[in-house]
């Protein structure tokens, strides 16, 4: 590492959030969350399609280079969990490209730029509707792209927001949501 540059990072989640590593020691935390909350549910037949769900995921996101997620918990009072999930994605572009402009080559929709104290950050949003049984489902897909602070530097994190909702949801939810997960990104530094 060069001097003078960052260490690592740091990225604030109000109370009831969980990080988990895409490592094995990460699976098996969020497979045992899983299991006990179906469980407690009375539905042990899904235990068996969240345990190979999780690990279908889990192969999907180490394919990735995702490092971690962040989930939110139930929060003990009979409500239910946000239906929102964080993945932070260490990316280094190909040789002879930057990193912003990789993160553009790879957006699906219109990037935006922001410049802040902690530097430029890219934000492009994609939404996808499900089909079949599953067609009144929205998943929404925020990308933010936030560059090493050094000049034309190919490294950076992208912090990929996935936000799950039905058709009817409440628009006001959903623009909360949507609001959240900027906060919360806006909230990311890069430590020395």
């Amino acid at each position: 590492m060069a001097e003078g540059e960052p260490g690592g990072f740091s990225i604030l989640f109000p109370p009831g959030w969980t990080r988990y590593f895409i490592d094995d020691e990460g699976r098996k935390a969020l497979t045992t969350r899983m299991s006990s909350q179906i469980r407690a549910l009375g539905r042990p037949d899904l235990d068996v399609e969240a345990r190979m769900l999780i690990s279908q995921q889990w192969k999907q996101m180490q394919a990735r280079s995702v490092g971690a997620v962040y989930l939110p918990d139930a929060m003990g009072d009979d409500s239910k969990p946000l239906p929102m999930s964080f993945a932070l994605i260490q990316h280094v572009a190909r040789p002879g490209t930057d990193f912003e402009s990789a993160f553009r080559d790879m957006a699906k929709g219109t990037v935006e730029a922001f410049d802040t104290s902690i530097g430029r950050i890219l934000r492009v949003e994609s939404e996808r509707r499900g089909t079949d049984e599953l067609a009144d489902v929205i998943g929404r897909q925020i990308d933010y792209g936030i560059a090493l602070p050094n000049p034309r530097d190919r490294r950076g994190m992208i912090i990929s927001t996935s936000i799950t909702t039905l058709d009817d949801t409440a628009p006001d939810l959903v623009n909360g949501l949507i609001e959240l997960s900027d906060t919360i990104v806006e909230t990311f530094r890069w430590r020395a």
